[in-house]
C-alpha cells in the first residue's frame, strides 16, 4: 500500500513538472516581440519593456526589482551568460578560472578576442563546466529569472578544430542536462551554433538565436538558405523556437522572418546591445 501511494505521488509530481514546463514552452512559442539589452535599467527602457513578451538581459547589470517588475507585467526574462568565452571584465568569474579551463591551440597559445576582451574556453574541462553551472545558479536561478541565454555557443562550430568538436559538444550538453535536472522549468536559449544544435543541444534548448539575419545577404547566400530550412526542420522535430536579430534591411528582413515563423528583432547598432533605442 505504501509503495502504491509513493508511486502515485511521484507520478503526480512528474505530471506537475511536465505540465509547468509545457506551459512555459507554449508561452515562448507565443512570443511575438522581444528585446536583447545588456545594460542597466532606465525609466525609458522600463516603460517600453512592459509591452514586450520577452527580454534577454545582463543579470550582473540589471536591478532585481526591475526584473521582477517586468515579470509581473508578463514578460519572460532570460539572463545572459557567456558560455564559450570568459570575459576579462567579469573579474569575479575570471579569477576562478584554472589553466585547464582555457582553450589552447597547437602552439599552446590561448585564443583571445580583442573586440570583446575575452578568451575562448575549454568546454571539456569539468572544472569549467562546474563554474558555468554555478554561474547560472547564482545569476539566473537564484534571481528568479525565467531562463538562461547562453551566448557564444557557436564558437564550438567556428573556432574549435573539427576533431575536438564532439567532446566540446558533449561538455555543453552535460551543462544543459545538469541545469534541466536541477531546475526542470528553466528555459534555455543558445546563440548561433547550428551544427552544435542539430548534433547535440537541440533536445535541451528551447530557442536558438540567429544574429545578423539580414535580407540582402540571406537572399544571395545558398548556405543561409540551407540553414533556414535546417532550423525549420529542427523546430518541427525538437520544438526549438528560432529568434533572429537583423542589423539592417529592417522591413524586408522582418518580412522574411515572419515568412518562416521566426521571432524578429531589429538592432541598428549591430551586435552591441548596451543601448536602448526606439523602434
Amino acid at each position: 500500500m505504501k509503495k502504491q501511494v509513493f508511486f502515485t505521488v511521484i507520478v503526480v509530481l512528474c505530471l506537475v513538472i511536465v505540465g509547468s514546463t509545457a506551459a512555459q514552452a507554449k508561452q515562448l512559442a507565443n512570443v511575438s516581440s522581444y528585446r536583447y539589452y545588456l545594460d542597466k535599467e532606465t525609466p525609458q527602457m522600463m516603460k517600453k519593456a512592459k509591452n514586450l513578451d520577452m527580454m534577454v538581459i545582463e543579470p550582473l547589470e540589471m536591478n532585481k526589482a526591475a526584473i521582477k517588475k517586468m515579470q509581473k507585467q508578463g514578460t519572460l526574462v532570460f539572463g545572459y551568460v557567456n558560455a564559450m568565452e570568459v570575459d576579462c571584465w567579469n573579474k569575479a568569474f575570471y579569477k576562478k578560472m584554472q589553466k585547464e579551463d582555457f582553450y589552447y591551440d597547437k602552439a599552446k597559445k590561448k585564443k583571445y578576442f580583442k573586440e570583446w576582451d575575452s578568451y575562448l574556453v575549454n568546454m571539456t574541462s569539468k572544472h569549467y563546466q562546474e563554474l558555468l553551472i554555478k554561474e547560472v545558479q547564482q545569476q539566473v536561478i537564484k534571481k528568479g529569472l525565467d531562463g538562461v541565454f547562453f551566448d557564444t555557443v557557436g564558437n564550438i562550430d567556428d573556432f574549435v578544430p573539427s576533431k575536438q568538436q564532439k567532446a566540446y559538444r558533449a561538455g555543453m550538453v552535460n551543462v544543459l542536462k545538469t541545469l534541466k535536472k536541477q531546475q526542470p522549468k528553466l528555459l534555455i536559449g543558445q546563440n548561433w551554433g547550428f551544427d552544435t544544435l542539430e548534433k547535440a543541444t537541440a533536445p535541451y534548448v528551447d530557442f536558438i538565436m540567429w544574429e545578423d539575419f539580414n535580407y540582402t545577404e540571406l537572399q544571395q547566400d545558398d548556405w543561409a538558405q540551407q540553414q533556414i530550412k535546417r532550423l525549420e526542420r529542427i523546430r518541427q522535430k525538437e520544438h526549438v523556437e528560432v529568434f533572429v536579430v537583423s542589423f539592417k534591411d529592417k522591413q524586408k528582413s522582418e518580412k522574411l522572418a515572419k515568412k518562416h515563423h521566426f521571432k524578429f528583432m531589429y538592432n541598428p547598432k549591430g551586435s552591441y546591445y548596451n543601448e536602448w533605442f526606439d523602434k
